[in-house]
């Protein structure tokens, strides 16, 4: 069953979105099982495509939030199955994620044999 296309139907996402950007880096909700997880990214998922547009409507097309949500800066991510963590949302900052990054040298490039 599709989600409905109401903003006023995810006060439930809207609460964990909000609560996880007011975090520093994020939060972790703890849901029953696997499935109630992803049911959970999924409806947050779809909060957020309702507010893209919404916001186009709301805002011109050269504001900066047209076409974009507040929810945008965050990823959200289920683990796998199987893993103790699998009942877990995960929802992170994208800014507060921290990658390893390793400029390529001449040889390593795409493309070189």
């Amino acid at each position: 069953m599709p989600d409905p296309k109401t903003f006023s139907a995810f006060s439930d996402a809207r609460k964990v979105l909000d609560r996880a950007l007011a975090a520093e880096r994020g939060i972790r909700v703890m849901c029953k099982s696997n499935s109630a997880a992803i049911t959970l990214r999924r409806r947050c998922n779809s909060l957020r495509k309702i507010d893209r547009y919404e916001n186009a409507q709301i805002y011109p097309p050269e504001h900066k939030m047209h076409r974009r949500s507040v929810y945008d800066a965050l990823q959200l991510r289920v683990p796998p199955k199987g893993t103790e963590q699998e009942s877990l949302l995960i929802i992170e900052k994208i800014d507060a994620i921290e990658y390893e990054i390793v400029e390529l040298g001449l040889a390593e490039g795409l493309g070189a044999t």
